[in-house]
């Protein structure tokens, strides 16, 4: 029951998991709720019914149908159809390479190509074009709540810090390590010589990984923790999630290091950091940049706009100040204002033309004609530093994560709104 209250609140890309499951011409097609302009029809229910019932076979599970189980699938039917009228009235549509894009991950997930997906949909009896027009229609709804939830929320920078400030705020923001350990374990009250001998060992072992032995082939020979069988893969841990030990002398480490000899209550223990994400420490190389923008529309052509701008060009080429003539003619308005001044820009901050033009000009330059989707540029990089952005992506990350909770409850408070306005009429 809880799975089916879960998938009420959420109902995201269920169409993947309707594989092996289609509506027969022979089901009974009534009609079983009027939702505002739609219909919900009895082959919908029972198609939802049987996909739950093949999940609950997957994981060996029995899966019983009731008529609360029958009432809940209904209800989020009608919660799913009060969704599809909301994006119909926003003129929201989900277009045909959308759609594509999205059939090739699912496909790509399960190792086949699109065209493969097709031919083992109709090979087990399945239609393709239902399970598209499904997959279609859970995107429409995702879209539509990104419109309607994800516009109302709003993270003030007071929020943030404060976030930061809590120790969960803290943990969330921690750097996430690959980690992978072999121990050599001691007993609780070990003696002298048993603290020699397990320092022996466990040297022995470094000295082996330092001249090439695989790590997971030792974990597994000599390692005394659990996870030796998995040749010591811990997986991805939180750092400030360790123990204080591990998290002290981790701190620093970097991907693709070994760390250790480490003494704990249990033992010894070699630590291979295998990768590392989410630091704080964050620097990234930034432009002070100018440009001229000439846009072609129906009156220029692009060839005319071409010629425009290198017409432009070869005024700077004679001497003409950058920022009189972006003020002249520059069709960017924010930028033709300061002279065509960007101010310190990133690579990914432009499009991907710009910032190929940004990356390889010599400082005190001006580019030939650059073509991007908005136009025409002449640009001129007046400068370029390394830029500390640690804060910044520190607090964009706890930003995101408060967004994340709050677009959940506000999920929640949204269906609850939309189902109590819609019009509904149960058949």
């Amino acid at each position: 029951m809880n799975v089916l209250k879960h998938a009420i609140k959420t109902g995201v890309l269920i169409g993947a998991c309707l594989l092996g499951v289609t509506a027969t011409a022979t089901e009974l097609n009534r009609i079983v709720a009027v939702v505002d302009s739609g219909v919900i029809l009895a082959s919908d229910v029972n198609l939802r019914i049987r996909a739950l019932e093949q999940q609950a076979v997957s994981r060996g599970e029995q899966f019983v149908v009731t008529d609360a189980v029958r009432q809940q699938i209904l209800e989020r039917l009608i919660l799913e159809q009060a969704q599809i009228e909301i994006a119909k009235r926003r003129g929201l549509v989900i277009d045909d390479g959308r759609l594509n894009d999205t059939l090739r991950q699912i496909a790509s997930n399960r190792n086949l190509s699109l065209a493969e997906l097709r031919n083992a949909l109709e090979a087990d009896g399945q239609s393709y074009l239902a399970f598209r027009e499904q997959i279609r229609r859970e995107l429409l709804i995702n879209l539509v709540r990104e419109r309607e939830v994800r516009a109302r929320i709003r993270v003030s920078d007071a929020e943030v810090d404060r976030f930061l400030e809590t120790t969960g705020g803290q943990i969330s923001t921690a750097p996430q390590l690959l980690l992978s350990q072999i121990v050599v374990a001691l007993p609780n009250r070990p003696s002298p010589e048993m603290i020699q001998a397990a320092q022996q060992k466990i040297q022995q072992i470094r000295d082996a990984l330092i001249n090439g032995a695989p790590f997971a082939d030792l974990a597994v020979r000599f390692s005394d923790g659990p996870e030796a069988n998995n040749g010591g893969d811990l997986g991805w841990r939180n750092l400030l999630e360790l123990n204080p030990v591990f998290t002290d002398a981790l701190r620093n480490a970097t991907a693709n290091t070994l760390v250790g000899p480490i003494r704990s209550p249990g033992g010894f223990h070699l630590i291979a950091v295998r990768d590392r994400q989410g630091d704080q420490s964050v620097v990234v190389t930034e432009y002070n940049t100018r440009h001229i923008l000439i846009k072609p529309d129906a009156v220029r052509s692009p060839d005319k706009a071409r010629e425009f701008t290198q017409s432009i060009r070869d005024e700077l080429s004679a001497g003409a100040r950058f920022d009189d003539l972006a003020r002249q003619y520059s069709e960017d308005p924010l930028s033709a204002a300061k002279g065509g001044d960007l101010g310190w820009v990133r690579t990914e901050q432009v499009v991907p033309a710009f910032a190929d033009a940004i990356a390889s000009l010599p400082v005190g330059t001006v580019s030939d004609v650059i073509e991007s989707r908005f136009g025409f540029h002449v640009i001129e990089v007046l400068a370029v530093r390394e830029a500390d952005i640690s804060e910044e992506q520190l607090k964009n990350r706890a930003r995101r994560i408060l967004t994340e909770r709050k677009f959940n409850q506000e999920l929640d408070n949204w269906l609850r709104q939309i189902r109590t306005d819609a019009f509904v009429d149960l058949k």
